[in-house]
C-alpha cells in the first residue's frame, strides 16, 4: 500500500495551506480512524489518538485543511464527530452517545466510547480557557473509566473507556489568549501536539490542479480504519526506542513553555509510530523504520513549535511601535520624519507621558536614530 499521508498531501496541492499543515492533519487523520481498534501494549494500552493545533496567522489554510481530512474521516462506517460548541456536560453526554461495539470472532468484542471533535476555530469551541472543560480533555485522552453525576438530576454516567480525538486550527494570539500562562504548566497542554507554519503558499486559481478528494485515498482509509488488534515490536524497534531514551530523547525542544510537554514525548512517538506502520502497510508490526519516521516527524514539527510563542508574544506598547514604524515608513519621503510629526501620531495610540519614553525605546532599540535638526532646532528621525 502506498503511503496514505503522501498521497494526501499530494492530492491536496491546489490547497493554499502549507504542506506541514496537510501532513499533520493526514497523520491525525489516520490515528483517528483508527480509534481504539488497535493498540500498543507498553505498561498500559496505548492508543494512536492525537490532540493537534494547526497554529498560524488568518488565511494560512488551517481551516481548508481541516474540512479535506474530515471529508476522507465521513468516508468510514459510523465516524463519530463532535459538535464544534460545546460545553463540558454536552462533552460527555456527547461521548456517552458514541458507543462503539465492534465484533471480532472468535475474540471478544471491542467496546468503547470514542468522538472526534473537528474545530476549524479553536475559538469556537473554547473562546476561553474552561477548567471543567479542560479537564475533560485530559480525562479523555487516555480511556480511562470516567463516572459523573449530575447535581440536580437522578443521573449518573459512566464511560469505561473513552476516547477522544482532536483538531483544531488557531492564531499563535488566541492561543495565548485562551491558553493563559499556568496552562503550560498543566497535563492538558503536554498532551497537544502544536504544528507552527508561518508558509503562505499561492496556486494559481484557474490553472486545474489535483483533485482534493480522492476516491482511492478514500478506500485506503476505509482499509485502514477496519485494521483491530495489538501491535508487536521488533527488536530493531525496541533497540531504537531504548538508545533515544538512553541520549537523552534528543533533539528535545528548550523553549519554557514545552518544558511538561516535553516529559510526553515518548507517548507521542509511540502514537506516532503505531500511524507510520499503518501508512506503510496493514501489519500490525512496529519496525525501525516506523521509529524513525515517527520521530522524523515529531522533531520537524518541534523545531517549529517554539517560534509559535515569539509570534504570539506582543504586547500593546509593540503594537504601537509597528504603527508608529508603519507611519514613518508611509510618510518619509527619504528626508526623514520630523519629531512633531511623530508626537503627534503617536499621542493618539498612548498616553501623552508615555510617548516620551516609547521613542527612547526605539532609539535604543535601534529602530530609529535622530537625522539631526532642521533651521528651527526640531529633531528629525529616520528609519533604520
Amino acid at each position: 500500500m502506498a503511503s496514505w499521508i503522501e498521497g494526501f498531501v499530494g492530492s491536496t496541492e491546489g490547497l493554499e495551506s502549507p504542506k506541514l499543515f496537510r501532513r499533520w492533519a493526514a497523520i491525525f487523520t489516520l490515528g483517528a480512524v483508527m480509534e481504539m481498534k488497535v493498540w500498543l501494549r507498553t505498561t498500559s494500552e496505548l492508543y494512536p489518538n492525537l490532540y493537534l493545533f494547526l497554529v498560524g496567522q488568518p488565511g494560512v489554510g488551517k481551516n481548508r485543511t481541516i474540512r479535506a481530512v474530515k471529508r476522507y474521516m465521513t468516508e468510514c462506517n459510523d465516524f463519530n464527530f463532535a459538535p464544534t460548541s460545546l460545553t463540558g456536560a454536552a462533552l460527555v453526554d456527547t461521548l456517552s452517545a458514541s458507543k462503539r461495539f465492534i465484533t471480532r470472532l472468535p475474540e471478544p468484542p471491542l467496546e468503547y466510547n470514542t468522538t472526534c471533535i473537528t474545530a476549524e476555530e479553536l475559538s469556537a469551541f473554547m473562546h476561553k480557557y474552561d477548567d471543567e472543560m479542560i479537564g475533560l480533555l485530559t480525562a479523555f485522552y487516555d480511556p480511562d473509566p470516567y463516572a459523573q453525576a449530575r447535581r440536580g438530576k437522578d443521573l449518573r454516567i459512566t464511560i469505561d473507556r473513552p476516547q477522544i480525538n482532536l483538531i483544531s486550527g488557531t492564531t499563535p494570539s488566541n492561543l495565548l489568549t485562551v491558553m493563559p500562562p499556568t496552562a503550560w504548566d498543566q497535563g492538558f497542554t503536554s498532551r497537544v501536539i502544536m504544528i507552527y507554519s508561518d508558509e503562505r503558499r499561492m496556486v494559481d486559481d484557474f490553472i486545474e490542479g489535483p483533485a482534493a478528494f480522492d476516491p482511492a485515498l478514500a478506500e485506503d482509509i476505509r482499509t485502514i480504519s477496519n485494521l483491530t488488534g495489538e501491535f508487536h515490536v521488533t527488536p530493531s524497534y525496541q533497540e531504537a526506542v531504548n538508545a533515544w531514551r538512553e541520549a537523552g530523547e534528543i533533539p528535545k525542544p528548550t523553549h519554557p513553555k514545552l518544558l511538561h510537554y516535553a516529559t510526553r514525548r515518548k507517548v507521542h512517538l509511540y502514537k506516532l509510530s503505531m500511524i507510520a506502520a499503518v501508512d506503510r502497510g496493514n501489519a500490525l508490526v512496529l519496525d525501525r523504520q516506523d521509529f524513525d519516521k515517527a520521530l522524523a516527524w515529531l522533531t520537524e514539527a518541534e523545531a517549529e513549535m517554539g517560534r509559535l510563542f515569539s509570534v504570539a508574544g506582543g504586547n500593546a506598547d509593540s503594537q504601537v511601535i509597528d504603527e508608529v514604524l508603519y507611519y514613518m515608513r508611509s510618510i518619509d519621503k527619504g528626508e526623514g520624519v520630523p519629531e512633531r510629526m511623530i508626537i503627534n501620531f503617536t499621542r493618539t495610540k498612548i498616553r501623552m507621558q508615555a510617548v516620551w519614553p516609547l521613542l527612547e525605546t526605539m532609539q535604543a532599540a535601534g529602530l530609529i536614530a535622530s537625522k539631526g535638526l532642521d533651521k528651527f532646532g526640531h529633531r528629525w528621525f529616520k528609519l533604520i
